[in-house]
This record gives C-alpha cells, sequence and structure tokens, in this order.
C-alpha cells in the first residue's frame, strides 16, 4: 500500500537511513591502524624535512605511501564489511578533516619537524604517535556523531578529489627533488 503523503514518504526516507547508520560497523583495528599509519607519515615527514636531502624525500614519501595503503586498506575492508561506502568517512580518514584532528595533525607535525631538526629523535616519536592518537580519536568523534546523526555528517570529499590530491601532493614532491638538486 503506498502513500501519497510525501511527509510520510520523507519520514519513512529518514528511518531508512538512520537504521542504516546504526547498523554500520567499523572494521576490527580501525582506529589503532588509523593512528599507526598516520604516526608513520608524520615521522617520515619529520626525518624527510630535516634531511634536505633526495633520501630523505625518499623517506618522506615512502610515508605517505605507508599511510595512504593503510587509508585505501581500512576504507575497503569498512565497504566489505557494511556492503557501502559513506564519504564522509574517507574525508575523516585521508584529510583529518575535523577541525580538531586537523589543529591535533599540524601541531605534531610541526613539533616532529623542529624535534628532527634538533635531532631529538625521541621528540619526533612523541609527535607523530600523538598526531595518530589525535586523528584517529578525531575520527572516532565523527564515526559517533555520524551514526547519531547521518544527514549532517555524511558529506566528503569525493574519493575522485581525494585521489587527485595524492596526486597532486605526489607532484609536489616530485618537484622539490627536481629542483634541489
Amino acid at each position: 500500500m503506498e502513500s501519497n503523503d510525501p511527509r510520510a514518504e520523507l519520514d519513512m526516507a529518514d528511518e531508512a537511513r538512520r537504521r542504516l547508520a546504526s547498523g554500520l560497523r567499523l572494521p576490527v583495528g580501525f582506529y589503532p591502524a588509523l593512528a599507526t599509519g598516520i604516526a608513520v607519515q608524520v615521522g617520515a615527514a619529520a626525518y624527510g624535512i630535516a634531511a634536505q636531502a633526495t633520501t630523505g624525500v625518499a623517506v618522506a614519501l615512502a610515508g605517505v605511501a605507508v599511510f595512504l595503503g593503510v587509508a585505501a586498506l581500512l576504507l575497503h575492508r569498512f565497504s566489505r564489511v557494511n556492503g557501502v561506502r559513506v564519504d564522509g568517512l574517507a574525508s575523516q580518514v585521508v584529510l583529518a578533516a575535523g577541525a580538531r584532528a586537523s589543529v591535533v595533525y599540524l601541531g605534531a607535525l610541526a613539533v616532529a619537524i623542529v624535534a628532527a631538526f634538533g635531532s631529538r629523535w625521541w621528540l619526533v616519536a612523541v609527535a607523530a604517535v600523538a598526531a595518530g592518537v589525535g586523528c584517529a580519536l578525531g575520527a572516532r568523534h565523527w564515526w559517533h556523531a555520524y551514526r547519531h546523526d547521518p544527514a549532517a555528517h555524511a558529506r566528503g570529499t569525493s574519493p575522485r578529489m581525494l585521489g587527485l590530491l595524492a596526486v597532486v601532493a605526489c607532484l609536489g614532491c616530485a618537484a622539490l627533488l627536481v629542483v634541489g638538486r
């Protein structure tokens, strides 16, 4: 029996969206893997920037590759577990798009870079771990908010845009290698 009441149909659609969102599950180990990938990337970036050599850029690029591999694996596992894709999750994982996560990431990266220039490798490690944990906590906060109100939090950067940003970042690093010689 179909309803001709548009309001009732919209209410049913909203309820279906809420049921779907409440049934979504993150893969086992999601947050620790995310934190580890980000920590490796921050540590490698700090070393690479402080080294100011081709080897340093290669280490920094390897850190980015590790992080992007972890992010792709996590998003793939999420899709396999749930059978859906949530663009907002991709933004949170790949871009640390939340305000708190971005501030923690940038602050920790700055501390790690300064520490690397001073050869304080213990502080680089602490800052890298802080970046990973901060971003994972930011993703956790977003996940809980998304599950509570999926309509308000579902929007995110599209996977195509994320891929384009990754390509631009890699081309920028390649340009730095060429100019730095």
